[in-house]
């Protein structure tokens, strides 16, 4: 019997040992804007890539799930709570005195195709990387273009590619996750 091979982790594996953390950001396609959170195009090649978050303060990023993409997400920093599969799994928060870096920076979240996912950000807002693995054929683009679930918006959900949006007019903490 052949083992499993998992490709993501090892492209995880490689990446993080080529000290590319400082990005490999290319000249098209750098930056996208969804709903008001930034995302930077860190590094892409073949059916891989990975995206900085920038996520402004109290914000709602709804459940939903990426039909295309196999991800880990990276806590960088600021205060998140993050869910995963209808359950809040982290409580991601930066409340050091005179700045210091959040004990919880570099924790990682394995989110697979349809792992319904979402978050909450405090008053700082938050930044995450998602370290992604496109599969189906599908070439690696922005990630909120690949979503199923409620958007974050009426502009987010005109931008969704693949995947299933609806929208609602307000977001609340119940709609990051679907165990509250």
């Amino acid at each position: 019997m052949q083992a499993h091979v998992d490709y993501l982790e090892m492209f995880f594996d490689w990446f993080a040992k080529q000290r590319l953390w400082v990005g490999a950001v290319p000249m098209n396609g750098a930056v996208n804007f969804i709903e008001g959170v930034t995302s930077v195009l860190w590094y892409r090649s073949g059916p891989f890539q990975v995206q900085l978050f920038v996520v402004p303060p109290n914000y709602i990023i709804p459940e939903h799930t990426h039909p295309n993409v196999d991800s880990f997400e990276v806590y960088v920093g600021g205060q998140i709570k993050f869910s995963h599969n209808g359950q809040f799994v982290t409580n991601w928060d930066n409340h050091h005195e005179n700045g210091a870096c959040s004990p919880f920076r570099g924790q990682i979240i394995r989110v697979r195709p349809h792992d319904k996912h979402g978050g909450v950000f405090g008053p700082s807002g938050g930044v995450f990387m998602s370290v992604q693995h496109w599969l189906n054929g599908v070439a690696p683009h922005c990630v909120a273009a690949d979503y199923t679930g409620v958007a974050m918006g009426p502009n987010h959900a005109s931008q969704v590619v693949y995947g299933d949006v609806t929208v609602k007019s307000v977001l609340t903490e119940n709609d990051a996750v679907s165990s509250v």
